[in-house]
């Protein structure tokens, strides 16, 4: 039975490196038994500043946007959340795009992978880890990270060069494990 995984890029930043990492983890995707890769942009989808009158999980959606993000939601099978880390964080672009939805997170199946200088985005990771807890996803307990530098980074570019073996195995025990689901 074919797999699809759906790449949320959380990062909406110019100069941002979350799109060509969101390209070599679809490419681990497809060695973990992922058939179908879509990248869902949130630069790309460009939703408004969350700012709903009533909290979503009690009214209706009302934009035309925010009922595309929901559609896009709902008809991914499975979905990798891939954030940088800011500030110890995960970004507001991010953090606005999950509050739009409510119900939609309900019991999806949700890994997380991070990027960033320090620790890997290991304060994004665990952050966002609470986050899509509390919406009641189908999470993958563990979360793979890439640490950013000299070695990952050629001229500001991410092309995969660089990753440990060490990263590159996190991310393919994360991947498996969504895949399961």
């Amino acid at each position: 039975m074919a797999k699809s995984l759906s790449i949320i890029i959380g990062s909406t930043r110019t100069n941002r490196v979350g799109h060509s990492i969101a390209e070599w983890v679809g490419e681990q995707a497809k060695e973990a038994g992922f058939d179908e890769i879509k990248l869902l942009d949130l630069k790309e989808i460009n939703l408004p500043k969350f700012d709903t009158p009533v909290p979503p999980q009690y009214a209706p959606l009302e934009t035309a946007e925010a009922k595309a993000w929901a559609q896009q939601i709902n008809d991914a099978e499975h979905i990798l959340v891939l954030t940088p880390e800011y500030n110890r964080s995960i970004p507001a672009s991010l953090k606005s795009a999950i509050d739009y939805l409510s119900a939609e997170w309900n019991s999806k199946p949700v890994a997380i992978a991070g990027y960033g200088y320090i620790g890997a985005a290991a304060n994004a990771r665990k952050h966002l880890g609470e986050i899509l807890g509390f919406l009641k996803t189908d999470i993958v307990e563990e979360t793979a990270g890439i640490q950013l530098g000299d070695a990952t980074l050629v001229d500001g570019a991410f092309t995969g060069a660089g990753v440990t073996s060490e990263e590159t195995a996190i991310f393919d025990t994360v991947l498996t494990a969504l895949a399961a689901k």
